[in-house]
């Protein structure tokens, strides 16, 4: 990798971390420049403006989500397994990231027309593995599962970009939410699974 590809990662990098930590409002280009000790002329000259530094920041965030997602798939020992470790996943990601950062992507539509893009590809794995559950009898066969995800996925929008919940963390709000549709669409075999491992994360 060249010097000047190996810069713009680390600038990827730091960007999307300071990002989804203060919100992208508060993050102006200087901070990022002086985080990696560069000036902001060196910034401007691998990345136009900040827009195309948060779109390039949503891509690498997103390619980080699906190397983690491998990995725990290929360690999961069944279909219930996959669901909740990606879960678990999801909830230590919304930990970590500011309220402000999801309400203020909207601001950018072609950041805004990436996660829209990164999301449908989501859902179809998502769904396959739902399917799975249902042959190895742990999700209802009687659920619409593209109903579900249309479902899940607006309610989530809502989550996080709403005021509403402002007393909450998003991984509160997510946690209660996203474990009450799993129970739901599971069978009783499927919802012993989510308690055992629910004792577990208590513990």
């Amino acid at each position: 990798m060249s010097e000047k590809n190996e810069l713009r990662e680390k600038i990827i990098e730091t960007a999307n971390t300071q990002f989804q930590t203060h919100g992208i409002k508060e993050v102006k280009m200087d901070d990022i420049a002086a985080a990696l000790g560069i000036s902001k002329r060196t910034l401007y000259q691998l990345f136009k403006d900040k827009e195309e530094l948060l779109y390039e920041s949503i891509r690498y965030g997103h390619k980080l989500s699906v190397d983690k997602a491998k990995q725990l798939i290929r360690n999961a020992s069944d279909t219930m397994d996959v669901i909740l470790s990606l879960y678990n996943l999801y909830l230590r990601q919304m930990k970590v990231i500011n309220k402000n950062y999801f309400r203020e992507l909207k601001k950018y539509p072609k950041v805004v027309e990436e996660r829209v893009k990164k999301s449908r590809q989501n859902e179809h794995k998502v769904r396959a593995w739902l399917e799975s559950g249902v042959k190895e009898g742990i999700f209802r066969e009687d659920t619409n599962f593209e109903a579900l995800l249309y479902i899940l996925k607006e309610n989530m929008e809502f989550i996080t970009t709403t005021t509403m919940f402002d007393n909450y963390t998003i991984e509160q709000i997510s946690n209660t939410f996203i474990l009450a549709y799993l129970r739901g669409v599971s069978t009783p075999k499927g919802q012993e699974i989510i308690e055992e491992y629910i004792k577990k994360q208590t513990k």
